[in-house]
């Protein structure tokens, strides 16, 4: 990859370290509609640093799709009062460490 990036520095709470998230500027331009998808959305570190990227580039985030939101945890809220859409395949309110899930109805 060249020199010519947009990058981010996200903090990853399961691994305790940051992280950079890099795309070559040929692939991002202010004429992209995005939507961001990704496994889990916690505290949204991750999508933020997305999310900035795409602001960089002039680039429109259109929304954030995620498989599972931690509701307990403050990301998907968070991306909610900026105005941006999210969509979650499962919404966990609770968690407990003896296994128990409890899943927003």
């Amino acid at each position: 990859m060249s020199d010519d990036v947009y990058y981010s520095t996200v903090w990853s709470h399961t691994n305790s370290c940051n992280y950079n998230i890099v795309i070559s500027r040929e692939y991002l331009s202010s004429d992209d509609k995005i939507l961001l998808v990704d496994d889990f959305l916690a505290n949204g570190n991750a999508m933020n640093g997305l999310i900035e990227i795409a602001e960089n580039a002039g680039a429109k985030v259109q929304g954030v799709c995620v498989a599972i939101e931690k509701a307990f945890q403050s990301g998907g809220d968070a991306l909610r009062e900026k105005g941006i859409h999210v969509e979650s395949g499962a919404i966990i309110e609770k968690m407990s460490y003896n296994g128990d899930i409890i899943f927003r109805s």
